[in-house]
């Protein structure tokens, strides 16, 4: 087998080696039947058996019952932003804006109706997730819509806040740790982060929000129309749908999702603790310590150049994907479910070594 090295992109990114090897011979022999799952017909008993499977597994990975869908779709979680507030904007919704993913959630949902902003962060450059104390909520909201971790700022939500009708964004940290998901009206995430490859985007929908949506301009937008034909109303990404199976399967082997919320707070706590020892080299970006992601962690260096050598030496030595996003600069290292213990234990000790040379 190649060497594979540690990769902390943002998405997409690494998948379980073993998720791989498994994909790797379904794309090629799918149960010793000659062909591969990619090439088999969305309505015959191959991927129909998938997609049952995969939609069980998500339920019970997440303590789910009856009283939500699992829905498989296409179009990337950005393109919810607009699919969302076409389905259930009546009146008004609240927003609250807590870094450059829900920001622009909030900037699609304005071209829909009116929105109310609860509360934002971006007079600090979304250091932190504004405090539930803060926040202006509508009695008449039809919803409320929240991000709950911010992969480009390195922040996130602990507790996930309470509503009757809360919808959530949760690309970036979907399946990382155990979620109220039953609270809640609407949960969506592209599957690029912690899910498998781009191109699907899971959604959990809570089944008594099918009476209050709008008539969508075609069923392929509609959450109900799409749940009635188990996410097949038009061909669904089949290959992609197969490696999120192998996904869910893998993370029950691992325990559960509360062992791997375990085993993601191991990993980040590696590295804020070399960040919080590095006597001012590493700085964190975030303000509000107990709201740092576990997902992302975010951090500058002293200067512009130290940072470029840091990703090129970084790199160098097999950990890859650390550039911060393109608008804030710095570094951030992505540690979704697949990223090993071994990998943020490389990447914390690379840190120190860098900064012993370099301070």
């Amino acid at each position: 087998m190649s060497h594979r090295i540690f990769n902390f992109s943002a998405g997409p990114a690494m998948l379980p080696t073993e998720v791989l090897e498994k994909s790797a011979v379904a794309l090629l022999d799918y149960q010793g039947k000659g062909f591969g799952i990619a090439e088999v017909s969305h309505r015959g008993k191959e991927f129909e058996a998938v997609n049952d499977e995969a939609m069980t597994l998500c339920k019970k990975l997440l303590g789910l019952g009856d009283t939500h869908d699992v829905l498989f779709l296409q179009g990337g979680a950005t393109a919810f932003f607009t699919i969302i507030p076409m389905n259930f904007l009546h009146t008004s919704a609240d927003y609250l804006v807590s870094g450059e993913w829900s920001k622009k959630a909030a900037s699609f949902g304005k071209e829909m109706g009116r929105l109310n902003i609860v509360a934002t962060s971006e007079a600090s450059n979304f250091d932190h997730a504004p405090h539930a104390n803060e926040w202006k909520t509508s009695a008449d909201a039809d919803y409320l819509h929240v991000c709950t971790n911010e992969t480009v700022h390195g922040h996130r939500l602990p507790i996930w806040p309470k509503h009757p009708n809360l919808i959530v964004d949760a690309s970036s940290e979907f399946l990382s740790r155990p979620h109220p998901v039953e609270d809640c009206a609407l949960v969506y995430g592209g599957a690029q982060k912690n899910l498998g490859p781009a191109g699907v985007v899971l959604v959990l929908v809570r089944k008594d929000m099918y009476a209050k949506q709008k008539k969508a301009p075609s069923k392929l937008w509609s959450f109900k129309d799409q749940a009635e034909n188990k996410s097949m109303i038009n061909t669904p990404p089949t290959f992609g749908i197969y490696i999120l199976l192998e996904i869910f399967r893998w993370l029950e082997a691992q325990g559960g999702l509360a062992a791997m919320e375990k085993r993601n707070a191991t990993k980040a706590g590696l590295i804020y603790d070399v960040i919080d020892n590095s006597n001012g080299f590493y700085k964190g970006t975030v303000s509000v310590k107990e709201q740092r992601s576990h997902m992302n962690l975010t951090y500058r260096l002293p200067s512009e150049e130290l940072t470029e050598e840091f990703i090129k030496t970084a790199s160098k030595n097999g950990m890859v994907g650390l550039k911060g996003y393109r608008t804030v600069g710095g570094i951030r290292a992505s540690a979704y479910n697949a990223m090993p213990v071994e990998g943020c234990q490389s990447l914390a000790n690379f840190m120190k070594d860098f900064a012993s040379k370099k301070s």
